[in-house]
């Protein structure tokens, strides 16, 4: 019952403050619609490009088509580098593109484009990077696309030839083996060819013929001989036998006879010397036969040896065109072998697919686990510390330590007052993401609700660690936004750790923050069970224990620092002044009558004067009016800054 008595009075206490409930509690859920609505974004932004190029080239034109085609790019031209970076560094420009100089596919050469953005923008540098490069890349393989289609063109055509060259080259390589036969064929007709020279030996005919003339006149002058015998035979007859008749017949005839003998001679050896004159003329035709034959055997050996040495180049071009036969088919059989033929399939031969593990596409649905254990962080911490030193601050504090309620119960009711009002406020804000921002946790209710209360658990520890700990609302508040801070940008919300120091990512993987977003990521978006959130559950309730033990301390350092406290004590120690007198300011002094105030007035800045004095209250007069101090009161409710209201302290204790 006192811990419930305790904890509505904490509410009331908090619903007091309009300031409290203004920053505390609408703040959150103000900023939570803001970051909604922002991030509830399904498209991508519009990206502000600049581009300069020297040339007007067709690639260049392509390439700025292919950007402006994209309705989420805004392009613009510019005449120089400088100019373009200029707009990046002032903020009005996101990408600058620079193309090369004489911006063609020629010559083999390297077209580089190049790109200029802001990198202090870590946080969205790589998106436009990345959204940009991907047209750019597009483009770019279209043209690869082009450039490897009228490749594979010429690599068709250079196929079809091969196959006709094959063809030639089967003939040529038929033909070369006919001449080849024909060759050897005439070579061997040649070879077999009896052209040695054949000599006549007339000799022995001019010595046979001139034996032959030898003879016949031989012959003629034996017959010459015996007709002279005959002769003398005759007239020896005669002069034995007178017959005239008789012997007249027979030297007559004998004459005859010597006439024949003569003129058969002569013929003879006329025809003998014809004959002869043949012979030598027919001597010369076979001189003449022979010398022409000596040209035939040199004409075909010669005739021969070129056959030959054109066998040895038709065997060479046989070799040859075997080669190329070869070299051609060893091609046609590479080029049939390539398993990828299409230039598509030789621009992306691997294809990548880029599929979301959930099916959620609206940004916020990503962002909104970070965004909902932020809320929790920073409302856990803020409203429990505040809670806390509200209380520290209260007049009636001093009135705990006399009631003989235990400081566990106390602790137990500031925490239960933090976590309800954050579970009324996480509805609220659940509610208002449901119907405005089409966003909901229900897709895992047991395990969001368990990580919701053990994140509320954690965080509201946390701020009662630094309420105990710290004695104003100024330092709460800035220590409260401090951890708070370090908790956020050690986290994946602004950079991912993976852009961190590797000390800092080991560290950044034990922050409570990240562990609790993260599990309330895989549940809510990935559907995990007991046994991927067991590591991060154990680790939250670590921090819980460590947590309620550090609360436990720092709470008992804080009453003992309280009650040591100077003045404070010696006031104390007044059994005879009623606590209720007092002025207690939220530095923890108590202030006991106008000169203790003009004093802290003094030392007071202007900021924790406001405090104390708004446009709807004024705590000094308050106090002044329950001490019976009418007129001052009146006199200082009038003051709306500390140097009057001093100026008056100082004319009434003057008086």
């Amino acid at each position: 019952m006192k811990v419930l008595k305790i904890t509505f009075k904490n509410l009331k206490m908090l619903l007091r403050s309009k300031t409290s409930i203004l920053v505390v509690i609408f703040g959150p859920l103000l900023i939570m619609l803001l970051v909604g609505f922002a991030f509830n974004n399904p498209s991508a932004s519009k990206l502000n490009i600049g581009y300069v190029a020297p040339e007007q080239t067709n690639l260049t034109i392509s390439f700025v088509n292919a950007l402006e085609s994209n309705p989420n790019f805004i392009v613009a031209p510019y005449p120089s580098e400088e100019s373009c970076n200029e707009m990046i560094a002032q903020g009005k420009m996101h990408v600058c593109i620079i193309f090369p100089k004489d911006f063609n596919l020629q010559d083999n050469k390297t077209n580089e484009i190049v790109f200029y953005v802001d990198q202090s923008r870590a946080n969205f540098v790589y998106a436009v990077i990345e959204t940009v490069s991907s047209k750019i890349d597009f483009t770019t393989n279209q043209l690869s696309y082009q450039l490897t289609d009228d490749l594979i063109g010429v690599i068709g055509s250079a196929k079809q030839l091969n196959n006709d060259n094959l063809l030639k080259i089967i003939k040529l390589k038929a033909t070369t083996d006919d001449l080849t036969a024909t060759m050897t064929t005439m070579q061997n007709n040649l070879n077999s060819l009896d052209l040695n020279k054949s000599s006549v030996s007339s000799g022995s005919i001019n010595n046979n013929l001139n034996q032959l003339q030898d003879d016949i006149i031989k012959l003629r002058d034996q017959g010459n001989a015996v007709v002279k015998l005959a002769s003398d035979f005759n007239t020896n007859v005669v002069t034995g036998v007178n017959n005239a008749t008789l012997q007249a017949n027979f030297v007559t005839n004998l004459d005859n006879s010597s006439a024949a003998i003569k003129t058969q001679g002569n013929t003879t050896i006329s025809d003998l010397q014809d004959m002869n004159d043949a012979i030598g003329a027919m001597l010369s035709d076979v001189d003449k036969m022979n010398k022409r034959l000596d040209m035939v055997q040199t004409t075909t050996t010669d005739a021969a040896t070129k056959i030959a040495a054109m066998k040895v180049s038709l065997a060479e071009v046989k070799t040859n065109l075997e080669s190329i036969k070869s070299g051609t088919e060893s091609l046609n059989a590479q080029i049939n072998a390539l398993r990828i033929t299409s230039a598509s399939s030789i621009v992306n031969p691997v294809k990548t697919t880029i599929k979301p593990v959930s099916a959620k596409t609206s940004n916020l649905n990503f962002i909104f686990p970070y965004l909902l254990v932020l809320i929790i962080v920073f409302i856990s911490i803020m409203l429990s510390s505040n809670i806390i030193i509200m209380e520290k601050t209260s007049r009636a504090y001093f009135r705990n330590f006399t009631t003989p309620t235990s400081d566990l119960t106390f602790i137990i009711s500031v925490f239960l007052t933090s976590f309800v009002v954050v579970i009324l406020q996480l509805i609220l804000i659940l509610a208002l993401a449901y119907y405005f921002l089409n966003t909901t946790l229900s897709a895992n209710l047991v395990y969001t609700s368990i990580l919701i209360f053990i994140s509320i658990a954690l965080f509201t520890l946390i701020g009662m660690i630094i309420g105990y700990f710290f004695k104003s609302q100024e330092a709460v508040t800035m220590a409260a936004i401090s951890v708070g801070s370090v908790l956020l940008f050690l986290s994946n919300l602004v950079l991912p750790l993976e852009n961190m120091s590797t000390y800092l990512q080991e560290v950044a993987h034990y922050n409570p923050y990240v562990i609790a977003s993260e599990a309330l990521k895989k549940v809510t978006i990935f559907g995990a069970q007991w046994t991927e959130l067991q590591n991060d559950l154990a680790f939250l309730a670590f921090y819980i224990i460590i947590g309620i033990i550090l609360v436990i301390a720092v709470q008992k350092m804080s009453k003992i620092q309280y009650i040591s406290k100077k003045p404070t004590a010696k006031q104390l120690l007044k059994k005879e002044d009623f606590i209720d007198k007092y002025l207690k300011l939220n530095s923890g002094v108590l202030v006991r009558n106008e000169k203790e105030l003009l004093e802290e007035l003094k030392k007071m800045s202007d900021v924790s004067f406001n405090e104390y004095v708004a446009k709807d209250k004024n705590d000094f007069e308050s106090w002044l009016l329950r001490n019976k101090n009418d007129k001052l009161a009146k006199e200082v409710g009038k003051c709306k800054t500390r140097e009057e209201t001093i100026k008056i302290l100082e004319k009434k204790i003057k008086k």
